[in-house]
């Protein structure tokens, strides 16, 4: 196992030295968690396509898209994360394996932040507005279309920056992602103020923002109007989506340093 010091750089190509203590407390930390949470996401992913209970509930469909995105990075970039931390180089060292990794790491993860951002506004909509979602037409252009867009909007986006850029591609595989992703070699200044703002901060806040909001209206109405009966109905899916919010929070303050 090669655990010499190297120099790294991270998604926003930030200088770092990596000594080799950190280099295998970061290895053994990484390889605990993804081995003990690939069977966790098997299992739930697995119970949420068997049971049609589960399959069929609207509030639940995004969850189970979020967790197939999860599950692939947990999968491709972690394990290329936890290969070039053992090595000190990218392996496989193949122009493939590079956009792979740029793709997962970047259209993936940004993906999951913007879908959970649509994950509050559907949830809210669910508790306080269900009548929106009655009749099939409406749940097509409330549910279903905004599920498909947001879904698939980051990994469409990255594939075309990532694979068809035509800005060269200078493959490093003594680096992390192997020193891309290349469209930052020759990008416009607005196109990244619009993938900081639409594809991190904004999202991020109004996941947590609403998140608050559903709280304080669910107790509003639990304890003042006395629908307990509302409030037991939608509880699961609050609390559901407070435990997933939450992680969000402590993205805040580099999100409102990065503004």
């Amino acid at each position: 196992m090669s655990m010499n010091t190297t120099e790294i750089y991270d998604n926003n190509g930030v200088y770092a030295l990596d000594s080799p203590l950190s280099k295998r407390i970061k290895f053994w930390l990484i390889i605990i968690c993804e081995s003990s949470s690939i069977p966790c996401y098997l299992f739930i992913i697995y119970q949420y396509l068997y049971q049609k209970k589960l399959r069929k509930a609207l509030h639940n469909h995004a969850l189970m898209v979020k967790l197939c995105i999860n599950f692939v990075v947990l999968t491709i970039d972690l394990s290329m994360h936890l290969s070039f931390l053992r090595l000190g180089y990218v392996f496989p060292s193949t122009p493939g394996a590079c956009l792979l990794w740029q793709l997962v790491d970047y259209g993936f993860w940004f993906g999951d932040i913007v879908l959970t951002s649509w994950m509050s506004i559907e949830r809210y909509i669910l508790i306080f507005y269900s009548h929106l979602v009655k009749t099939p037409y409406r749940c097509m252009f409330i549910h279903y279309v905004p599920l498909i867009f947001f879904s698939l909007y980051c990994p469409v986006v990255y594939i075309y920056l990532i694979f068809f850029d035509p800005v060269p591609h200078k493959y490093d595989y003594s680096f992390i992602l192997c020193g891309g992703p290349y469209y930052y070699l020759d990008i416009a200044a607005w196109l990244i103020w619009y993938e900081s703002l639409v594809h991190y901060v904004i999202p991020i806040f109004i996941t947590v923002i609403l998140s608050g909001a559903m709280i304080i209206r669910v107790l509003i109405r639990k304890y003042r109007l006395r629908q307990t009966g509302r409030w037991n109905k939608y509880r699961k899916m609050l609390i559901q989506f407070i435990c997933i919010s939450v992680i969000y929070i402590f993205d805040l303050p580099y999100v409102i340093v990065t503004i």
